[in-house]
């Protein structure tokens, strides 16, 4: 009789304990520490349904609402990400909250490459009033880089170095010119393409184009009235011809390509977590 009473209460001591440690485990505060620590481990899913289920039991902790935003927009979930900050932020505008979450909306613009809607963004909310440098990286974006100098050069105190070196830099592109290139192209077939960068192209057109020619006119002095000199004659000045246009055209791709590179890296500016 003893023993049972005794296997009793132990048994209502552990069931009483069990139930505490899980109410402990899984109250708020400590799934907003398991949240975080699912997002610092890079676990975006698990920590997303976390920080939900944080909001869920209490409906204003901006703090997971702010992680929920934050990594719907880094799984660029971009539609989850609007609707969780419209959940936080109630009846009011996206416009009217507060920097952490305007910085991480912009972000989700960026991120989604609606840069005419991010500058926008960053004009009508008095929060970035001061917040030059994501200003200058919008332009820096659409690759105006004169503006993006004239902007720099008014601003200059609050620039950080990042983005007036990559400034600089847009501003001093050395471009390829595609008239130019065109022009190599027709003095010398593939040349143009060399001048652009693209070796290996400029040297199969100069091949290509030169032995069909060559093939073609040595026909014609055999006998022009077969058919084959004519052949080669037509693909020879459609090789010459396609490469003169194809030249211009590398030298353009080259320009955008060097453009791009300095874009992207305002790109990650935005973006990086610093």
């Amino acid at each position: 009789m003893i023993l049972l009473k005794t296997n009793i209460i132990v048994l209502l001591f552990v069931v009483c304990s069990f139930n505490s440690f899980s109410q402990d485990f899984y109250d708020h505060d400590n799934s907003v520490k398991f949240g975080k620590y699912l997002y610092n481990s890079n676990q975006l899913d698990l920590a997303v349904r976390e920080f939900e289920r944080c909001v869920f039991l209490r409906p204003d902790d901006r703090e997971s609402f702010l992680y929920i935003l934050k990594i719907n927009r880094k799984l660029n979930a971009f539609e989850l990400a609007v609707n969780s900050l419209k959940r936080y932020n109630g009846n009011k505008s996206l416009e009217e909250v507060d920097l952490d979450f305007g910085t991480e909306y912009f972000k989700l613009l960026i991120q989604n490459k609606k840069y005419q809607d991010a500058a926008l963004y960053l004009d009508r909310n008095p929060i970035f009033k001061d917040h030059y440098n994501f200003k200058l990286s919008t332009i820096l974006l659409k690759k105006e880089w004169q503006n993006a100098k004239a902007y720099e050069n008014l601003q200059y105190k609050y620039i950080d170095k990042t983005l007036a070196n990559l400034t600089d830099q847009g501003m001093k592109l050395k471009r390829k010119s595609p008239w130019l290139a065109g022009l190599l192209s027709t003095i010398i077939p593939g040349s143009g393409k060399i001048y652009a960068g693209r070796w290996k192209d400029g040297l199969i057109a100069l091949f290509m184009t030169s032995s069909t020619a060559f093939v073609s006119i040595k026909g014609f002095q055999n006998d022009h009235h077969k058919f084959y000199p004519w052949a080669l004659g037509t693909i020879a000045a459609v090789y010459y011809s396609g490469n003169i246009y194809g030249s211009s055209q590398a030298a353009k791709k080259y320009n955008e390509g060097k453009e791009d590179a300095l874009s992207q890296k305002a790109y990650d500016y935005i973006l990086s977590d610093n």
